[in-house]
């Protein structure tokens, strides 16, 4: 469960931090704080734990940060 360097970027900007992809270069989240871009990566992170977890995949598989 790799993904390729700037796959996702992420970057701060005058009115908060914005999510993007290479994959649509044009298009960017709406700008947020800092405390709630955390918020957001965490709970992604626990969803792609839990899903990989449902498919019966031990959770040593995805190292933790």
């Amino acid at each position: 469960m790799q993904a390729d360097p700037g796959l996702i970027r992420t970057v701060q900007s005058g009115d908060g931090w914005r999510v993007g992809s290479i994959f649509t270069p044009d298009f960017w989240t709406s700008p947020v704080t800092w405390e709630v871009l955390v918020t957001e990566i965490k709970r992604f992170d626990r969803s792609v734990r839990e899903g990989v977890a449902a498919m019966g995949i031990g959770p040593a598989f995805i190292p933790e940060p």
